[in-house]
């Protein structure tokens, strides 16, 4: 299997091979997550499945975590705007 290169901002939608390659996931947990619905993908043609760039790259940032600090911050704003209420 030839390299893919993911910087080609062209390259829109992956096959479960570019996939595999894009995350190091294996194949079988790939079709494990399209099973369970926890990967979005399209099946056009009713036989090979193709992901877009776009929904891996969110789901991948969807559980995302931020810093302790700016996780405090954010806490130390809203409990100064709730006594500000009070």
């Amino acid at each position: 299997m030839a390299k893919v290169n993911f910087s080609d901002t062209e390259r829109v939608v992956l096959t479960i091979d570019d996939l595999v390659e894009y995350t190091g996931w294996s194949k079988s947990y790939i079709y494990k997550k399209t099973s369970d619905g926890t990967l979005k993908y399209s099946k056009p043609l009713g036989k090979t499945i193709f992901f877009s760039k776009e929904w891996i790259d969110n789901f991948l940032l969807s559980a995302s975590n931020r810093p302790i600090a700016e996780t405090e911050a954010e806490a130390n704003k809203t409990v100064h705007l709730k006594n500000l209420q009070l």
